[in-house]
């Protein structure tokens, strides 16, 4: 089995049911919610600790994929690709700022 990162819990110090906290608060998709009490604590380390019972696994993925993109092509592919484009386009822009320029001379 693939795990998706590592488990993480956030405090939940207003104690609002777990929909409304993930929906306030999109990084909370993935986590383990500790109320303001901490009566969560033990059923939350129950799940870390023990390999393949991580239920919040699949959901710190779906988040991943959300923030970060899909894991293929990776982040760096992406960002490289994102990169080279816009050195083309800034190549074609100065290019077209260049001979603006020139026409400009020459027509002086």
């Amino acid at each position: 089995m693939q795990t998706f990162a590592q488990p993480y819990v956030l405090t939940n110090a207003s104690d609002l049911p777990d929909a409304e906290f993930r929906a306030a608060y999109t990084t909370a998709g993935g986590a383990y919610l500790l109320d303001r009490a901490c009566t969560r604590l033990p059923e939350i380390l129950d799940s870390v600790r023990a390999p393949g019972r991580d239920p919040m696994a699949s959901e710190r993925r779906v988040l991943k994929e959300y923030v970060l993109g899909p894991d293929r092509p990776t982040f760096m592919e992406r960002f490289s690709t994102a990169v080279n484009a816009l050195a083309d386009k800034a190549t074609v822009e100065q290019a077209e700022r260049l001979a603006e320029e020139q026409r400009v001379v020459v027509g002086a």
